[in-house]
């Protein structure tokens, strides 16, 4: 089937559209169009300067400064449009501030307080996020224990840590899994030495069976050896050298330092539990003593107990050992740090007689202004 042509008019149309069309296409450049000249010094030898020029306070220009530096990285021809555009309307502020504008003065200098304030605050809220960041450190810091870690396949002699370092996770994990990849690796050096044998047997018999026949026979696996078993032997060698570091690392030994180090960290465990206990008895609410005061007896005992036994368990709970606290903990038995402790809320044994009378007399007294406010009721 023949197509006709089109006729010249059409072709004459479709050149007129074709050459209105090619001057909408962009112009597609090897660089982008930041680092041409035609870009570059228009920007940074008139537009920049001009700015860092007529800036009328310092705290602008260090603005200014950080404006076009965070900006360097722009491609795109619509964004740099926009911040160029953003970048001459304020030089044109600055420069009617500087040729005696009053209202634009005023803004200027409205707008560098408002970036010193924003300095201020970022000083502020960055020594806020150290500290934060540093009290974080202090509470996940690693802390030894006084407990051993003892030595494995995958380990040294360590102390025990709490937390547990991530590095030191890390590594038994890695050292486990390069483990069973090892062992992997040896099985199949192992299968890969016995299909070799195999290999070199049926070539022997098969080598006196052809000579038997009067045909020769090319051989591959008998002609050279040791050029098969090497690369596998050397690949069995390095495995056995990982073995045998495995096995010097079990049983590696604690150097001294590292013994007296946690040892030292056992007295310090038992010290510091004696602060902390001082600390309750002098009336601080810690962590161990706000959990110890939150728990009971154990659910069957509790189901025994009378009212008046579970009132005396959560006051024996405390930390005290004088007052009413320390009564109740004698009577239900408790051995106490100072037994004489509670005693001294008594008096001097020469002064006893004495603290009783006035006992008495405030006893006497409260009874009587009870019953006349009863009476007077």
């Amino acid at each position: 089937m023949n197509v006709p042509a089109p006729p010249p008019e059409s072709l004459a149309h479709r050149a007129r559209l074709a050459a209105l069309v090619s001057e909408l296409r962009p112009t597609h450049f090897r660089a982008p169009l930041t680092r041409l000249r035609a870009h570059r010094l228009p920007t940074l030898w008139t537009l920049y300067r001009g700015l860092m020029r007529d800036a009328p306070t310092e705290m602008i220009r260090s603005r200014i400064r950080v404006f076009f530096h965070s900006r360097k990285a722009l491609r795109a021809q619509g964004d740099v449009t926009r911040e160029l555009r953003t970048a001459h309307k304020w030089w044109d502020v600055f420069r009617k501030a500087r040729a005696g504008d009053a209202h634009l003065q005023a803004v200027c200098a409205r707008y560098s307080r408002m970036l010193e304030g924003a300095r201020a605050q970022t000083k502020v809220d960055k020594v806020y996020d150290e500290e934060l960041a540093w009290y974080e450190r202090m509470r996940t810091r690693p802390i030894m224990t006084g407990a051993y870690l003892r030595p494995s396949l995958y380990n040294g002699p360590l102390p025990r840590l709490v937390p547990q370092p991530l590095h030191i996770t890390g590594m038994i994990t890695s050292r486990r899994k390069a483990r069973v990849r090892r062992m992997a690796r040896h099985e199949a050096c192992q299968e890969d030495l016995t299909l070799l044998n195999a290999e070199g047997h049926f070539e022997r018999a098969l080598t006196v069976s052809s000579s038997a026949e009067g045909t020769q026979l090319t051989r591959v696996f008998t002609d050279d050896p040791n050029g098969w078993r090497e690369p596998i032997k050397q690949t069995m060698d390095s495995v056995s050298e990982a073995f045998q570091r495995e096995k010097a690392r079990l049983n590696a030994p604690y150097p001294s330092e590292m013994l007296e180090a946690i040892k030292e960290a056992r007295r310090e465990k038992i010290r510091n539990k004696t602060r902390e206990g001082e600390r309750e008895r002098r009336g601080e609410m810690t962590n161990r003593l706000s959990k110890r005061m939150r728990q009971g007896p154990p659910a069957h005992v509790l189901a025994l107990m009378t009212d008046e036994q579970r009132r005396m368990d959560r006051v024996a709970r405390g930390a005290s050992e004088v007052g009413y606290v320390g009564h109740v903990k004698r009577r239900l038995g408790f051995r106490l740090r100072d037994g004489e402790a509670g005693k001294v809320e008594l008096g001097q044994p020469e002064n006893r007689e004495t603290l009783d009378n006035v006992a008495d007399e405030i006893a006497q007294e409260n009874e009587r202004r009870r019953a006349s406010s009863e009476a007077g009721s």
